[in-house]
């Protein structure tokens, strides 16, 4: 194969392929057993035993249930004949990563003691109840929220220790400090040495080098020198939810939810790292879910689709890590012409997919995957990072990530018609999309895209922006895309962009048009047309038909209807773009990504939107939070489902990022629960409810009309 096209083509011809004749089904089924032929009647056991018998063109079918094992396949399939893993009949298929706890012994107040053997170290996990635990912490995560951090503020420190008041006054050493700068663009990880109550101290880091020059406690920033929190000491666990792994004495310790008897419920813990381990050619996994182990993809000509892979990839930073990020992911490909396709991939600390950028990989395409909840560590980990050489990334919907949704810095590539909100949780200085460049020009193209509702943390600046060229950024083609309910640039450009096309876009509610820091550089040949903004500046070199107006032009935005409105100042006063504004209405092209009369195009992925037919902010079947109606005049209500009995906040923000309403209510019982927000004496206009529900930090659209 020698280019994206032929890639391209033969992954459409996977996709189609009808099994061959010559093919061989075979089975497998919770009630099987691996002495059998693998016929319906007489199924395997394990997929492992049908993994060790696939030839090219044979498939597997896995009937419904949890197998704890690895799916590895043995053999290659070639190109018109895969070896194929599919769901029997859609049913529900999970392999996991974990096993069972099946016996505990009570402590002491209230926490549960178990003799077992985790191995993966900073990758060691407890799960109860299929839900993500914490490693013993202090200060505690008492709002169960993995995005909302609980720290204490630093006082001072220096390379290689933080000083800070009232730290438990016990033994720290062989635990872990988690620390986040002041200008909170990226954290870092790192055992103890040594500890006080006032200093804890730590293997020195390069505080003369990025990332750790500008995220050390000697920096003064945003009104503090940052925070942290330590983790991974038997003595800090003293609170629900918390879990303490003694690796000499191979105990277990657990403080279950409510303080609750863990016998009672379902505990599993990771002895896998991972699940779905694809190290051969021309696989296809269809319908397959994971859990609690990564998803690898070596093999070249492979399709991952239609799968649900939850909490694949728990972690601690690596704790040598000098770069900020980590080669990893929930979702990993490390081989060629790669389709990852319609999936529901949730819950990490790090990468939801991470595509590797070294090896010269090529003709990789993410498509209709809901990405969501990762990067709860806070480095430079993303919703999807990618850095293959002409990679897809299109029509994917991502949401709730710590940092970027999308990084792609790779050349050649394509980001289209993707749904992307509720970035930026924990780090500032990002983007919803984000890249970096260097002396080439990318060439790629970003399109199509709704890039909105992110803000950034409250104790750093709020530079959340929509599309982030950071530095050396050069030959991005940036077309039809809609950012809107940020709080920085819509497009941010910094050091040296260049030849960056910046045609028909569309900003709203927005800290600013455009920004750049140049840092000494320069901008050179960045063409800015046809976009329009209700707040300034543009920035670049070449500035054609762009409006900035305060006045709302489009039709209605509470319908996500962002066409131009009848009269808008957009209609017909843009210019001709060979290959952007062809097949006009009117008499010229329209401002902005949408032009009057056309079909509105919608972004995201259609599995999202089939699983949750209501609008986007009400995600109703996703999390245990109902609202209605919405818009709404007087009072907003709402009904959660609660897993557990919870502390339940409430907060309605302004787009400006004040806080106008509050609610706090103790809830005794799990179940379902109805609340009520009186919200007649606020004005109309767009807010956004905030609240932590089942361990997930949750926020919604809300529209007040009069």
């Amino acid at each position: 194969m020698t280019n994206l096209l032929t890639r391209l083509l033969v992954l459409f011809a996977l996709a189609c392929v009808p099994l061959s004749g010559f093919s061989t089904n075979y089975y497998v089924a919770k009630s099987g057993n691996d002495s059998n032929d693998g016929s319906e009647s007489q199924p395997f056991l394990t997929i492992s035993k049908a993994s060790s018998v696939l030839q090219a063109g044979d498939s597997c079918f896995v009937k419904a249930g949890i197998y704890r094992e690895r799916l590895a396949p043995a053999n290659d399939g070639t190109a018109f004949q895969p070896i194929v893993y599919m769901a029997y009949k859609g049913e529900e298929v999970i392999v996991s990563a974990t096993e069972e706890i099946t016996s505990w012994s009570l402590y002491q107040d209230d926490i549960y003691q178990t003799s077992i053997n985790m191995s993966l170290g900073p990758q060691n996990m407890l799960y109860y109840e299929g839900k993500t635990m914490d490693i013993a912490q202090w200060p505690n995560n008492t709002d169960n929220s993995r995005f909302i951090i609980n720290t204490a503020p630093v006082t001072g420190g220096g390379a290689g220790e933080i000083t800070a008041n009232n730290i438990p006054d016990f033994n720290w050493t062989g635990g872990y400090v988690w620390y986040l700068g002041a200008h909170s663009g990226a954290s870092w990880t790192r055992q103890i040495t040594a500890s006080s109550t006032q200093n804890i101290q730590y293997p020195s880091v390069d505080i003369s080098k990025w990332p750790f020059s500008v995220h050390n406690p000697t920096v003064f920033r945003n009104g503090n020198r940052g925070q942290f929190m330590l983790f991974g000491k038997l003595e800090a666990l003293d609170y629900q939810r918390e879990w303490y792994y003694d690796s000499a004495a191979g105990t277990l310790y657990f403080k279950a939810p409510s303080g609750a008897d863990p016998n009672g419920g379902k505990a599993t813990y990771a002895v896998r790292e991972r699940t779905i381990d694809i190290n051969r050619d021309y696989i296809t996994v269809d319908g397959i879910g994971a859990f609690g182990g990564r998803v690898v993809i070596k093999g070249d000509g492979c399709i991952l689709r239609n799968g649900i892979f939850s909490h694949c990839l728990n972690t601690l930073d690596a704790l040598d890590n000098v770069n900020a990020q980590l080669s990893t992911g929930a979702v990993a490909v490390q081989g060629n012409d790669v389709l990852v396709q319609n999936n529901i991939i949730e819950y990490g600390s790090t990468n939801g997919i991470w595509v590797q950028g070294w090896g010269n990989l090529s003709g990789i395409r993410l498509e209709g995957n809901v990405v969501r909840y990762f990067n709860t560590i806070g480095n430079h980990s993303n919703g999807i990072r990618c850095n293959a050489a002409g990679s897809v990334i299109e029509r994917n919907t991502i949401y709730q990530c710590g940092r970027d949704g999308i990084y792609m810095s790779a050349p050649n590539g394509e980001i289209a018609y993707n749904d992307i909100f509720e970035c930026m949780l924990i780090n500032n200085d990002g983007g919803i999309f984000y890249t970096v460049g260097n002396d080439n020009d990318k060439n790629t193209s970003i399109h199509h895209n709704w890039f909105h509702d992110s803000y950034g943390p409250e104790y750093a600046d709020g530079r959340a922006a929509g599309i982030y060229l950071d530095n050396d950024s050069k030959g991005y083609d940036v077309h039809h895309n809609l950012v809107w309910n940020i709080t920085w640039s819509a497009v941010q450009m910094n050091w040296d962009a260049w030849n960056n096309d910046i045609f028909n876009n569309s900003f709203w509610n927005v800290g600013q048009a455009m920004g750049a820091w140049l840092n000494g550089r320069q901008l050179i040949n960045n063409r800015i047309w046809n976009n329009y903004a209700p707040i300034g500046d543009w920035e670049g070199n070449d500035f054609q038909n762009n409006l900035i107006d305060s006045n709302d032009p489009f039709g209605d935005r509470s319908m996500r209807d962002f066409r131009p409105a009848v009269g808008s100042p957009l209609i017909d006063a843009g210019m001709l773009i060979s290959g952007i504004t062809d097949g006009y209405n009117g008499a010229a092209p329209d401002i902005g990504a949408y032009e009057y009369g056309d079909t509105i195009w919608t972004a995201g992925a259609e599995r999202f939107q089939s699983d949750f037919p209501t609008p986007i902010e009400e995600l109703l079947q996703a999390d245990g939070l109902k609202i209605g109606p919405n818009p709404c005049r007087e009072q907003l209500n709402l009904l959660l489902e609660l897993d557990y009995p919870q502390e339940i906040g409430l907060g309605l923000y302004a787009l400006d990022g004040k806080l106008v309403l509050k609610q706090t209510t103790k809830v005794p019982a799990s179940g379902e629960h109805k609340f009520s927000l009186q919200v007649a004496d606020l004005p109309a206009g767009i807010y956004v409810l905030r609240t932590s529900l089942n361990g997930q930090s949750l926020s919604r659209r809300v529209v007040l009309r009069k």
